[in-house]
C-alpha cells in the first residue's frame, strides 16, 4: 500500500509529466485553433500517441525530459552527500548529455535551454552558462524536484531551485519562478491549504523579483473571483517564466484538488501549453496525490513506470 506521502509525490512526477502530454499536440496554437481542432471541449484527453517496442503511449516533451535529469541529479547528489557545487556541476553535465543525446529523442527544446547546454559544453562555469536575460519557461518548467527532495528543508529547496536556474537562465523572473515553483510544490507535499500555498509562492518569488509576484498575486485574484481560463490565460501564455508560474498558480488554485481538471484547463491553453499543463499537473498532484490522476492517463503516459520507479526513490 501506498502512503500519503508517497502518493502525494507520484502525485507530482506523473502528473507533470502526463501534463506535459496532454499538452504536448497544443503546444505553440491559439486557444481558437485548439477549440476548432479538438472540439467546443477543446483536448478532453491524449490527443498524440506513439508506438514503441509494442507499446502505445502518450509522448511528453523536453519539459518532462529535463525535469527528470534534475530529480535524477538530485537524488544522486543527495545520495552521495554532495553539497551545492558539485551538484550543479555534476547536473551540468547532465544537461550536456541531455542536450547530446536526449532520452527518446529531441522534441522542441528551447533556445536558452540549448543556448545554456552549449555554454556548459564550452567550459563555462554553472554559475554564468545562462544568459542574463534568458527569461523564458525553461527553468521553472523543471523545477519542482528540488520542492519534493528538499521537502524537509525549504531553504534549501529555494536556494537551490534558483541557483540550478543559472545554468539556462538568470533573468531574475526565472529566478523568482524557480524559487515559487520549488516553495509551492513542497506546501503542496505537506498538505498545506491552496491559500497558504500561493502565500508561500508569492512570497518567495517576491524575494526574487517584485514584478513576477505582482503578476501572480493578480493571478491570485482573479482564480479566486472567478475569472475564467480564457480571459487570464489568454494573457499569461507561458513563454516567459513570470507568466508561466503566474498561469501554474491560477489553475491550482482554480482545481486545488483536481489534477485532472487543472492539466486540461492548461493543455487547451493558446501558448506554452504543455509547461502550463505540466507545471500545473505537478503542482495540483503534489497536493492531490496519485490517485486523483484519471489511472489510464498515468498508465499511456510515456515511460509511466520508470517515471514511478524513480519518484519512489525520493
Amino acid at each position: 500500500m501506498t502512503d500519503r506521502r508517497s502518493a502525494r509525490i507520484l502525485g507530482a512526477v506523473l502528473g507533470g509529466a502526463v501534463g506535459d502530454a496532454m499538452g504536448h499536440p497544443t503546444e505553440f496554437l491559439s486557444r481558437d485553433s485548439i477549440l476548432s481542432t479538438y472540439g467546443p471541449q477543446g483536448v478532453t484527453g491524449y490527443e498524440l500517441y506513439w508506438e514503441e517496442g509494442g507499446r502505445r503511449f502518450a509522448p511528453y516533451t523536453d519539459d518532462t525530459q529535463m525535469a527528470e535529469e534534475v530529480l535524477r541529479g538530485l537524488l544522486e547528489g543527495r545520495d552521495r552527500g554532495l553539497e551545492l557545487e558539485d551538484t550543479m556541476m555534476a547536473l551540468g553535465r547532465r544537461f550536456v548529455a541531455w542536450m547530446h543525446v536526449p532520452r527518446g529523442g529531441h522534441r522542441a527544446p528551447g533556445n536558452a535551454c540549448l543556448a545554456g547546454c552549449r555554454a556548459l559544453a564550452a567550459g563555462t562555469p554553472w554559475r554564468e552558462a545562462g544568459a542574463a536575460d534568458a527569461g523564458g519557461c525553461g527553468s521553472v518548467m523543471r523545477a519542482y524536484p528540488f520542492g519534493l527532495v528538499f521537502a524537509a528543508d525549504p531553504a534549501r529547496a529555494e536556494r537551490w531551485a534558483v541557483e540550478h536556474s543559472a545554468l539556462t537562465h538568470r533573468d531574475p523572473i526565472a529566478l523568482a519562478a524557480c524559487a515559487a515553483m520549488a516553495v509551492g510544490t513542497r506546501s503542496a507535499l505537506l498538505g498545506e491549504g491552496p491559500e497558504a500555498v500561493a502565500r508561500a509562492m508569492i512570497d518567495a518569488a517576491g524575494r526574487y523579483d517584485r514584478g513576477t509576484a505582482g503578476m501572480m498575486g493578480r493571478a491570485q485574484a482573479e482564480a479566486v473571483g472567478g475569472v475564467g481560463p480564457e480571459v487570464t490565460l489568454e494573457r499569461l501564455r507561458g513563454w516567459a517564466a513570470h507568466e508561466a508560474i503566474a498561469a501554474t498558480l491560477y489553475l491550482f488554485l482554480r482545481n486545488p484538488d483536481d489534477v485532472g481538471a487543472a492539466i486540461l484547463e492548461g493543455a487547451n491553453a493558446g501558448g506554452d501549453s504543455d509547461s502550463l499543463a505540466s507545471m500545473a499537473g505537478s503542482l495540483v498532484g503534489a497536493r492531490a496525490g496519485l490517485d486523483a490522476l484519471p489511472a489510464a492517463w498515468a498508465a499511456d503516459v510515456e515511460r509511466s513506470a520508470e517515471l514511478q520507479k524513480l519518484a519512489l526513490l525520493i
